[in-house]
């Protein structure tokens, strides 16, 4: 089908854990009927499974995820440490893929990155958003737990709330079975404000660079040249700093979910940059033709430090820092960043190249594998 555009948008990671996408109406309740899993969807981890046949009797987690989305990723940790505890009295977790951004609506992607964050449950892929409807949906990460009756008991959009999930599992694990106990040594970590900018610090807020969600969502941008959908535009220097967005220079093609970089540059000269503030900085990245292609990246006009070097940063022999593009993904780009602002540059040099989004973390939210 055609990609739901207006489905998607971002709140401010400062102060909320995860995107949400505008529509009328509310997600489904505790006390309703949980819907199946129906339609050709490509299954992974697993043959596909129904709540009314392999699932039935189960105490299930329906978790809405998106391997770029980093309010995903750092909800991991937590979902693998409950599902390795509780599977193997009744539990499971069916992760729903619904795509962000048009290269993670193919299957094969999907899989690549199922396997490259370790996710051991079963993971169906809804790139038709007919699962993320019949739950009306509305987030990354977005969760709905389900009782042994087929009943939604709990509901949460976002990060956090984990100790409530585990323990809410383990109520309905034993209304299922009143005789189930459970390790006295399986403690339940405390929930933290990880959100809380007094504690944790600030951050920037999550900016798309793409035409739809970068103009209508979050990203305005700085050049005199602005958005000119479906265009290639040779844009100058930014003459203006905007308060949340980004800037450009050089031959880039306005896609509307990415800025595509149009042409062949010898020496790094062609960026997408902007300014920041956090202690880490992750970008949603793909490749448009070819198998790899190399991003020089700079902070505050110089190469990335070593001890700001996300695991993505690699550094040559001449000291330039650069991340190899190879697949669509989020890449890890700064961590360990003090609190002041600072400025980001990526610069392509091949054709193909294309930036979707910037998004980031504070000092609180690093607990988490960087796959």
């Amino acid at each position: 089908m055609t990609k739901p555009n207006l489905l998607l948008s971002a709140l401010a990671a400062a102060a909320l854990s995860f995107a949400v996408t505008p529509r009328a109406g509310a997600e489904l309740t505790p006390g309703t009927p949980a819907p199946d899993f129906t339609g050709n969807h490509a299954w992974f981890n697993s043959r596909p499974l129904s709540l009314k046949n392999e699932l039935k009797g189960k105490v299930v987690l329906v978790d809405f995820w998106e391997y770029t989305c980093i309010n995903c990723i750092r909800t991991l940790p937590a979902l693998k440490r409950i599902y390795s505890r509780y599977k193997p009295y009744g539990f499971e977790i069916i992760g729903v893929h619904a795509p962000e951004f048009d290269f993670a609506y193919k299957p094969e992607n999907v899989s690549i990155g199922t396997r490259r964050q370790r996710i051991p449950w079963p993971v169906v892929v809804d790139s038709d958003f007919s699962i993320w409807r019949a739950y009306d949906s509305n987030s990354w990460p977005n969760k709905f737990l389900i009782d042994s009756r087929g009943i939604i008991s709990r509901y949460h959009a976002g990060e956090g709330a984990y100790a409530e999930l585990e323990r809410q599992v383990r109520e309905e694990l034993k209304k299922a079975n009143p005789k189930v106990t459970f390790p006295s040594t399986w403690v339940i970590p405390p929930d933290s404000s990880d959100f809380d900018p007094s504690r944790c610090g600030g951050m920037s807020e999550e900016t798309y660079v793409g035409t739809s969600r970068g103009s209508r969502w979050g990203g305005e941008i700085g050049n005199r040249e602005g958005f000119q959908p479906g265009k290639a535009v040779l844009y100058a220097s930014a003459p203006r700093q905007v308060k949340r967005g980004f800037f450009a220079h050089g031959l880039w093609k306005n896609n509307p979910d990415d800025f595509e970089h149009g042409r062949h540059t010898p020496a790094p000269k062609d960026y997408v940059g902007m300014r920041y503030h956090g202690h880490e900085v992750y970008v949603v990245m793909n490749l448009k033709s070819g198998t790899t292609s190399r991003v020089y990246v700079t902070r505050d006009g110089k190469p990335v430090p070593s001890a700001r070097r996300g695991v993505d940063v690699k550094a040559d022999a001449g000291g330039r820092t650069y991340i190899d593009v190879r697949e669509g993904r989020m890449y890890y780009a700064i961590q360990g960043e003090d609190a002041g602002q600072h400025e980001l540059r990526l610069y392509a040099t091949d054709p193909g190249v294309a930036i979707n989004s910037f998004t980031f973390g504070n000092r609180c939210l690093t607990k988490f594998d960087r796959l």
